[in-house]
């Protein structure tokens, strides 16, 4: 007679599918990321990664008297590729009377995990960078000075990453009355394409961020494998992924902190 063991109802290919498919969804700052599959398969642990050079600050100018253009330069940089990666353990019993439930929460906090960890390495990369305004984020003027540091002349799509405490210091000063704002409009008054609150980053210091200034760099899928435990009668599940986070473009990120 043919059993049916708990490993048998764990498919790690459709597991894999899954949480490639939905690890995107999960970042939370991947839609403002270049994002780079062409590595995927190739050999080596370092990738060489192209990166634009920031110009330089602004300069004063006399009445006039035409500026200096300056030239734009790119550089590449070498990054190391990280493997991330998270293993739950289920036990037989918890797959056998639940398996679609059971199953479906290990796909997710797999997932959850890993983004969480290219989301750590993304706000990383973003601290890189050369561009700085001495303030916070929480007053509108702040955020409007740091967006002429960028110094661009054709219209661009800008993201702000603050801490929650800073942000409601931020609406609470643009709110006047009993006006209400989404964080769209709040986004859209301060010329910005979209504002991302988060924890990692500090209280006291933001990032304004160019659309496309930093990519997530994929060497590998994520890949899902599961073994069985038969003393302990349980199935362990674990996902991996390599990737890198780099600065694509020095001059796409402007940090905000009160010097």
């Amino acid at each position: 007679m043919t059993m049916t063991k708990a490993i048998d109802l764990v498919n790690p290919e459709v597991m894999a599918d899954a949480i490639a498919a939905e690890l995107e969804n999960k970042i939370r700052f991947a839609p403002y990321a270049r994002i780079d599959n062409t590595l995927v398969g190739q050999p080596g642990d370092t990738i060489t990664r192209p990166r634009y050079a920031y110009i330089g600050p602004a300069e004063d100018l006399q009445e006039g008297v035409p500026m200096d253009t300056s030239k734009l330069s790119m550089t590449t940089t070498t990054v190391t590729v990280k493997e991330a990666g998270k293993a739950v353990e289920i036990t037989e019993t918890a797959i056998l009377t639940n398996v679609d439930g059971t199953l479906a929460e290990a796909n997710n906090q797999i997932g959850l995990s890993i983004a969480d960890k290219l989301e750590i390495d993304y706000l990383t990369s973003l601290g890189e960078t050369q561009l700085t305004f001495d303030g916070t984020a929480t007053t509108a003027d702040n955020i409007i000075d740091a967006i002429t540091l960028f110094n661009d002349e054709d219209e661009e799509e800008y993201i702000l990453f603050i801490n929650p405490a800073d942000y409601t210091a931020l609406y609470k000063e643009m709110v006047v009355g009993n006006t209400f704002l989404s964080m769209a409009q709040l986004a859209e008054l301060l010329g910005l394409k979209d504002i991302v609150r988060t924890r990692r980053v500090a209280e006291g210091t933001s990032y304004i961020q160019k659309q496309g200034a930093v990519e997530i760099v994929y060497k590998k899928r994520p890949e899902i494998k599961a073994d069985d435990d038969i003393l302990a009668r349980t199935v362990v599940i674990a996902g991996n992924t390599f990737y890198a986070t780099n600065l694509y473009n020095e001059g796409g990120v402007v940090k905000l902190a009160q010097a």
